[in-house]
């Protein structure tokens, strides 16, 4: 899948893939359909939800929606 060589590239390049948000940080790992989504623990990845990649779209415009995604999510939690 393309958004897992993409999300490898970033890695190599030594960016984090993680989003700020009121709560905390919240990372992404790939999966097969897209991005699975939460906070982060000794054990790894404490999913909160999965984000679907929109092949359609280039990474950057899935990034850009997984952004909003991720605000609306959190957003709600805190409410």
């Amino acid at each position: 899948m393309i958004h897992q060589e993409q999300y490898k590239e970033i890695i190599k390049q030594g960016i984090i893939p993680c989003f700020e948000t009121n709560t905390g940080e919240v990372y992404i790992e790939p999966t097969d359909m897209g991005f699975a989504v939460g906070t982060a623990c000794n054990i790894g990845l404490l999913k909160d939800f999965e984000f679907i990649y929109d092949s359609d779209f280039s990474f950057d415009e899935n990034l850009n929606e997984l952004n909003e995604q991720i605000i609306d999510y959190y957003e709600e939690a805190e409410a």
